[in-house]
Protein backbone atom coordinates (compact mmCIF):
# COMPACT_ATOMS: atom_id res chain seq x y z
CA UNK A 1 0.00 0.00 0.00
CA UNK A 2 2.84 2.38 0.85
CA UNK A 3 4.41 1.62 -2.53
CA UNK A 4 1.30 2.86 -4.32
CA UNK A 5 0.84 5.84 -2.04
CA UNK A 6 4.34 7.00 -3.00
CA UNK A 7 3.45 6.66 -6.68
CA UNK A 8 0.21 8.62 -6.23
CA UNK A 9 2.07 11.44 -4.46
CA UNK A 10 4.63 11.54 -7.30
CA UNK A 11 1.87 11.63 -9.93
CA UNK A 12 0.07 14.42 -8.07
CA UNK A 13 3.31 16.46 -7.92
CA UNK A 14 3.92 16.03 -11.67
CA UNK A 15 0.38 17.16 -12.51
CA UNK A 16 0.54 20.10 -10.07
CA UNK A 17 3.93 21.35 -11.30
CA UNK A 18 2.94 20.92 -14.95
CA UNK A 19 -0.13 23.03 -14.24
CA UNK A 20 1.92 25.75 -12.55
CA UNK A 21 4.38 25.86 -15.46
CA UNK A 22 1.42 26.20 -17.83
CA UNK A 23 0.32 29.44 -16.15
CA UNK A 24 3.36 31.45 -17.22
CA UNK A 25 7.12 31.16 -17.63
CA UNK A 26 7.70 33.49 -14.67
CA UNK A 27 5.72 31.22 -12.33
CA UNK A 28 7.97 28.26 -13.15
CA UNK A 29 11.17 30.27 -12.72
CA UNK A 30 10.01 31.84 -9.44
CA UNK A 31 9.18 28.42 -8.02
CA UNK A 32 12.65 27.28 -9.03
CA UNK A 33 14.29 30.25 -7.32
CA UNK A 34 12.45 29.65 -4.03
CA UNK A 35 13.15 25.94 -3.79
CA UNK A 36 16.75 26.33 -4.94
CA UNK A 37 17.28 28.80 -2.10
CA UNK A 38 15.80 26.32 0.40
CA UNK A 39 18.04 23.54 -0.94
CA UNK A 40 21.19 25.67 -0.72
CA UNK A 41 20.43 26.75 2.86
CA UNK A 42 19.73 23.15 3.88
CA UNK A 43 22.98 21.89 2.37
CA UNK A 44 24.89 24.69 4.08
CA UNK A 45 23.42 23.78 7.47
CA UNK A 46 24.23 20.08 6.94
CA UNK A 47 27.79 20.83 5.77
CA UNK A 48 28.60 23.23 8.61
CA UNK A 49 27.14 20.86 11.21
CA UNK A 50 29.21 18.01 9.82
CA UNK A 51 32.42 20.05 9.96
CA UNK A 52 31.69 20.98 13.58
CA UNK A 53 31.21 17.31 14.49
CA UNK A 54 34.44 16.34 12.73
CA UNK A 55 36.25 19.06 14.64
CA UNK A 56 34.94 17.69 17.95
CA UNK A 57 35.72 14.07 16.99
CA UNK A 58 32.42 12.99 18.48
CA UNK A 59 29.27 11.03 17.61
CA UNK A 60 30.00 8.77 14.62
CA UNK A 61 33.04 10.55 13.20
CA UNK A 62 35.02 7.35 13.84
CA UNK A 63 33.35 6.05 10.65
CA UNK A 64 36.31 7.52 8.78
CA UNK A 65 38.85 5.55 10.80
CA UNK A 66 38.00 2.31 8.97
CA UNK A 67 35.97 3.60 6.06
CA UNK A 68 36.48 0.61 3.76
CA UNK A 69 36.65 -2.15 6.33
CA UNK A 70 34.58 -5.16 5.26
CA UNK A 71 33.96 -3.77 1.79
CA UNK A 72 33.39 -6.35 -0.95
CA UNK A 73 35.08 -6.49 -4.35
CA UNK A 74 32.41 -5.29 -6.81
CA UNK A 75 32.38 -6.22 -10.49
CA UNK A 76 32.73 -3.58 -13.19
CA UNK A 77 29.01 -3.87 -13.85
CA UNK A 78 28.27 -3.22 -10.16
CA UNK A 79 30.51 -0.16 -10.26
CA UNK A 80 28.68 1.19 -13.32
CA UNK A 81 25.25 0.71 -11.73
CA UNK A 82 26.54 2.26 -8.51
CA UNK A 83 27.82 5.25 -10.45
CA UNK A 84 24.38 5.61 -12.06
CA UNK A 85 22.83 6.14 -8.64
CA UNK A 86 25.58 8.53 -7.57
CA UNK A 87 25.59 10.50 -10.81
CA UNK A 88 21.79 10.75 -10.67
CA UNK A 89 22.23 13.20 -7.78
CA UNK A 90 24.33 15.44 -10.04
CA UNK A 91 22.17 15.05 -13.12
CA UNK A 92 20.58 18.21 -14.43
CA UNK A 93 23.86 19.90 -15.37
CA UNK A 94 22.77 19.57 -19.02
CA UNK A 95 19.28 21.03 -18.55
CA UNK A 96 20.48 24.59 -19.03
CA UNK A 97 21.23 23.85 -22.70
CA UNK A 98 17.52 23.25 -23.33
CA UNK A 99 16.56 26.78 -22.31
CA UNK A 100 19.63 28.62 -23.63
CA UNK A 101 17.45 30.23 -26.33
CA UNK A 102 15.62 32.08 -23.55
CA UNK A 103 18.89 33.65 -22.34
CA UNK A 104 19.64 37.20 -23.38
CA UNK A 105 23.30 36.44 -24.10
CA UNK A 106 23.91 32.65 -24.02
CA UNK A 107 27.40 32.91 -25.51
CA UNK A 108 28.51 34.91 -22.49
CA UNK A 109 26.21 33.62 -19.76
CA UNK A 110 26.11 29.85 -20.42
CA UNK A 111 29.82 29.22 -19.69
CA UNK A 112 29.62 31.44 -16.60
CA UNK A 113 26.69 29.50 -15.17
CA UNK A 114 28.25 26.10 -15.91
CA UNK A 115 31.69 26.96 -14.52
CA UNK A 116 30.14 28.49 -11.39
CA UNK A 117 27.20 26.15 -10.81
CA UNK A 118 28.81 22.73 -11.25
CA UNK A 119 31.70 23.28 -8.77
CA UNK A 120 29.30 24.76 -6.21
CA UNK A 121 27.03 21.70 -6.43
CA UNK A 122 30.02 19.34 -6.12
CA UNK A 123 31.28 21.15 -3.00
CA UNK A 124 27.84 21.19 -1.35
CA UNK A 125 27.20 17.51 -2.04
CA UNK A 126 30.64 16.42 -0.82
CA UNK A 127 30.14 18.41 2.39
CA UNK A 128 26.69 16.87 2.89
CA UNK A 129 27.91 13.29 2.41
CA UNK A 130 30.86 13.93 4.72
CA UNK A 131 28.44 15.26 7.33
CA UNK A 132 26.20 12.20 7.08
CA UNK A 133 29.11 9.83 7.76
CA UNK A 134 30.44 12.09 10.52
CA UNK A 135 27.14 12.21 12.41
CA UNK A 136 25.29 8.95 11.69
CA UNK A 137 26.29 5.36 12.41
CA UNK A 138 27.41 3.44 9.35
CA UNK A 139 24.47 1.00 9.47
CA UNK A 140 21.99 3.90 9.43
CA UNK A 141 23.59 5.48 6.37
CA UNK A 142 23.66 2.14 4.57
CA UNK A 143 20.09 1.07 5.33
CA UNK A 144 17.92 4.18 5.34
CA UNK A 145 16.30 5.97 2.40
CA UNK A 146 15.87 9.17 4.44
CA UNK A 147 19.45 9.91 5.50
CA UNK A 148 18.91 13.69 5.71
CA UNK A 149 15.93 13.22 8.04
CA UNK A 150 17.96 10.88 10.26
CA UNK A 151 20.70 13.50 10.28
CA UNK A 152 18.22 16.13 11.44
CA UNK A 153 16.97 13.88 14.25
CA UNK A 154 20.51 13.10 15.41
CA UNK A 155 21.60 16.72 15.45
CA UNK A 156 18.45 18.61 16.47
CA UNK A 157 16.01 16.05 17.85
CA UNK A 158 12.55 15.18 16.54
CA UNK A 159 11.87 18.79 15.59
CA UNK A 160 15.00 18.73 13.41
CA UNK A 161 13.76 15.54 11.75
CA UNK A 162 10.48 17.22 10.82
CA UNK A 163 12.20 20.36 9.52
CA UNK A 164 14.65 18.37 7.44
CA UNK A 165 11.80 16.27 6.05
CA UNK A 166 10.16 19.48 4.83
CA UNK A 167 13.46 20.70 3.36
CA UNK A 168 14.02 17.39 1.53
CA UNK A 169 10.50 17.58 0.11
CA UNK A 170 11.17 21.14 -1.08
CA UNK A 171 14.44 20.00 -2.67
CA UNK A 172 12.70 17.17 -4.56
CA UNK A 173 9.92 19.54 -5.55
CA UNK A 174 12.43 22.03 -6.98
CA UNK A 175 14.36 19.34 -8.86
CA UNK A 176 11.13 18.03 -10.41
CA UNK A 177 10.07 21.56 -11.36
CA UNK A 178 13.38 22.21 -13.13
CA UNK A 179 13.10 18.99 -15.13
CA UNK A 180 9.49 19.70 -16.07
CA UNK A 181 10.34 23.25 -17.13
CA UNK A 182 13.26 22.20 -19.36
CA UNK A 183 11.87 18.87 -20.59
CA UNK A 184 8.80 20.52 -22.09
CA UNK A 185 11.11 22.75 -24.15
CA UNK A 186 12.68 19.64 -25.72
CA UNK A 187 9.24 18.37 -26.78
CA UNK A 188 8.35 21.83 -28.05
CA UNK A 189 11.55 22.09 -30.13
CA UNK A 190 11.10 18.55 -31.50
CA UNK A 191 7.60 19.40 -32.67
CA UNK A 192 8.84 22.63 -34.26
CA UNK A 193 11.37 20.54 -36.22
CA UNK A 194 8.65 18.18 -37.40
CA UNK A 195 9.53 15.12 -35.29
CA UNK A 196 6.32 15.34 -33.26
CA UNK A 197 2.80 16.54 -34.19
CA UNK A 198 2.63 20.29 -34.76
CA UNK A 199 0.24 20.83 -31.84
CA UNK A 200 3.12 20.16 -29.40
CA UNK A 201 5.19 22.91 -31.04
CA UNK A 202 2.74 25.68 -30.23
CA UNK A 203 2.57 28.06 -27.28
CA UNK A 204 -0.59 29.40 -25.72
CA UNK A 205 -1.22 32.87 -27.16
CA UNK A 206 -2.27 34.33 -23.81
CA UNK A 207 0.14 32.62 -21.41
CA UNK A 208 3.07 32.12 -23.82
CA UNK A 209 3.78 28.64 -22.45
CA UNK A 210 3.96 25.27 -24.30
CA UNK A 211 0.87 23.83 -22.62
CA UNK A 212 0.50 20.90 -25.06
CA UNK A 213 4.15 19.92 -24.61
CA UNK A 214 3.79 20.12 -20.82
CA UNK A 215 0.69 17.91 -21.01
CA UNK A 216 2.39 15.27 -23.15
CA UNK A 217 5.39 15.24 -20.83
CA UNK A 218 3.13 14.82 -17.78
CA UNK A 219 1.31 11.85 -19.34
CA UNK A 220 4.57 10.12 -20.34
CA UNK A 221 6.14 10.78 -16.93
CA UNK A 222 3.17 9.38 -15.03
CA UNK A 223 3.15 6.24 -17.18
CA UNK A 224 6.81 5.69 -16.24
CA UNK A 225 6.02 6.28 -12.55
CA UNK A 226 3.28 3.64 -12.64
CA UNK A 227 5.46 1.14 -14.46
CA UNK A 228 8.59 0.87 -12.35
CA UNK A 229 10.43 1.33 -9.08
CA UNK A 230 12.78 4.24 -8.44
CA UNK A 231 15.95 2.19 -8.98
CA UNK A 232 14.54 0.67 -12.18
CA UNK A 233 13.66 4.11 -13.54
CA UNK A 234 17.13 5.43 -12.70
CA UNK A 235 18.72 2.54 -14.62
CA UNK A 236 16.33 3.00 -17.57
CA UNK A 237 17.10 6.69 -17.72
CA UNK A 238 20.84 6.40 -17.19
CA UNK A 239 21.47 3.90 -19.99
CA UNK A 240 19.63 6.12 -22.47
CA UNK A 241 21.13 9.34 -21.10
CA UNK A 242 24.71 8.09 -21.32
CA UNK A 243 24.08 6.88 -24.85
CA UNK A 244 23.20 10.44 -25.87
CA UNK A 245 25.97 12.00 -23.78
CA UNK A 246 28.44 9.68 -25.50
CA UNK A 247 26.96 10.39 -28.94
CA UNK A 248 27.23 14.15 -28.34
CA UNK A 249 30.89 13.90 -27.39
CA UNK A 250 31.68 11.66 -30.36
CA UNK A 251 29.94 14.23 -32.57
CA UNK A 252 32.10 16.96 -31.02
CA UNK A 253 35.28 14.97 -31.77
CA UNK A 254 34.08 14.30 -35.32
CA UNK A 255 33.41 17.98 -36.01
CA UNK A 256 36.67 19.13 -34.41
CA UNK A 257 38.54 16.84 -36.82
CA UNK A 258 36.47 17.27 -40.00
CA UNK A 259 35.47 20.92 -39.59
CA UNK A 260 38.26 22.58 -37.59
CA UNK A 261 37.53 26.08 -38.91
CA UNK A 262 33.92 26.32 -37.77
CA UNK A 263 33.14 29.27 -35.51
CA UNK A 264 32.81 27.90 -31.97
CA UNK A 265 31.43 30.13 -29.19
CA UNK A 266 32.41 27.38 -26.73
CA UNK A 267 35.59 25.36 -27.01
CA UNK A 268 37.21 22.82 -24.68
CA UNK A 269 40.63 21.19 -24.47
CA UNK A 270 40.62 17.98 -26.50
CA UNK A 271 41.74 15.93 -23.50
CA UNK A 272 38.36 16.58 -21.84
CA UNK A 273 36.11 15.01 -24.52
CA UNK A 274 38.60 12.16 -25.03
CA UNK A 275 38.50 11.27 -21.31
CA UNK A 276 34.72 11.69 -21.30
CA UNK A 277 34.47 9.27 -24.23
CA UNK A 278 36.20 6.47 -22.30
CA UNK A 279 34.04 7.14 -19.24
CA UNK A 280 30.89 7.24 -21.38
CA UNK A 281 31.73 3.94 -23.05
CA UNK A 282 32.23 2.30 -19.66
CA UNK A 283 28.99 3.67 -18.17
CA UNK A 284 27.00 2.77 -21.27
CA UNK A 285 28.30 -0.76 -21.91
CA UNK A 286 28.87 -2.23 -18.43
CA UNK A 287 25.19 -2.25 -17.32
CA UNK A 288 24.40 -4.61 -20.21
CA UNK A 289 26.50 -7.18 -18.34
CA UNK A 290 25.13 -6.50 -14.85
CA UNK A 291 21.49 -5.67 -15.65
CA UNK A 292 20.87 -6.83 -19.25
CA UNK A 293 17.06 -6.80 -19.13
CA UNK A 294 16.71 -3.22 -17.93
CA UNK A 295 19.48 -2.04 -20.28
CA UNK A 296 17.97 -3.75 -23.34
CA UNK A 297 14.49 -2.42 -22.56
CA UNK A 298 15.93 1.07 -22.29
CA UNK A 299 17.54 0.69 -25.71
CA UNK A 300 14.30 -0.63 -27.20
CA UNK A 301 12.53 2.54 -26.02
CA UNK A 302 15.25 4.71 -27.58
CA UNK A 303 15.40 2.79 -30.87
CA UNK A 304 11.60 2.85 -31.16
CA UNK A 305 11.99 6.44 -32.35
CA UNK A 306 14.05 5.47 -35.40
CA UNK A 307 11.12 4.14 -37.50
CA UNK A 308 9.18 7.32 -36.76
CA UNK A 309 12.15 9.45 -37.82
CA UNK A 310 12.59 7.39 -41.01
CA UNK A 311 8.91 7.75 -41.92
CA UNK A 312 9.07 11.47 -41.28
CA UNK A 313 12.12 11.85 -43.52
CA UNK A 314 10.52 9.87 -46.34
CA UNK A 315 7.06 11.44 -46.35
CA UNK A 316 8.18 15.08 -46.10
CA UNK A 317 8.82 16.48 -49.56
CA UNK A 318 9.65 14.41 -52.65
CA UNK A 319 10.05 10.78 -51.56
CA UNK A 320 12.82 9.93 -54.02
CA UNK A 321 14.80 13.05 -53.20
CA UNK A 322 14.36 12.54 -49.47
CA UNK A 323 15.51 8.92 -49.70
CA UNK A 324 18.60 9.95 -51.66
CA UNK A 325 19.33 12.71 -49.13
CA UNK A 326 18.97 10.20 -46.31
CA UNK A 327 21.44 7.79 -47.94
CA UNK A 328 23.86 10.66 -48.53
CA UNK A 329 23.69 11.63 -44.84
CA UNK A 330 24.48 8.08 -43.73
CA UNK A 331 27.41 7.79 -46.16
CA UNK A 332 28.63 11.24 -45.21
CA UNK A 333 28.68 10.28 -41.50
CA UNK A 334 31.21 7.55 -42.35
CA UNK A 335 33.40 9.96 -44.31
CA UNK A 336 32.18 8.69 -47.72
CA UNK A 337 31.10 11.17 -50.37
CA UNK A 338 28.02 10.36 -52.49
CA UNK A 339 30.35 9.80 -55.44
CA UNK A 340 32.17 7.06 -53.52
CA UNK A 341 35.33 8.89 -52.42
CA UNK A 342 36.39 8.39 -48.77
CA UNK A 343 37.38 10.86 -46.08
CA UNK A 344 36.92 14.07 -48.03
CA UNK A 345 37.63 16.99 -45.70
CA UNK A 346 34.47 19.03 -45.18
CA UNK A 347 36.02 22.35 -44.32
CA UNK A 348 39.48 23.61 -44.89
Amino acid sequence: MRHWSNKLVAIACVIFLSGLNSISVSVGTRIQDVFTFIKVVTLLVIGIAGLVVLGQKSLSSHNFDHAFEGASQPSLGDIALGLYSGLWAYDGWNNLNYVSTEMKNPTRDLPRVIFAGVPIVIIFYLLANTAYYAVLPEEVVMNTNTVAIEFGKQMFGNTGGVLFAICVACSCFGAANGSIFTGARVIYASAREGYLPKMFGKVNEKRRTPIAALGLQAVMTNIMILGGTFSTLVNFYSVAAWLFYLSSILGLLYLRYHEPNLKRPFKVWMVVPVMFTFLGLFLFLMPFVRAPLESCLSMVIVLAGLPLWLVKELVSGNRGTRWQDLKDKVLHSFGITPAGGRHERLAG
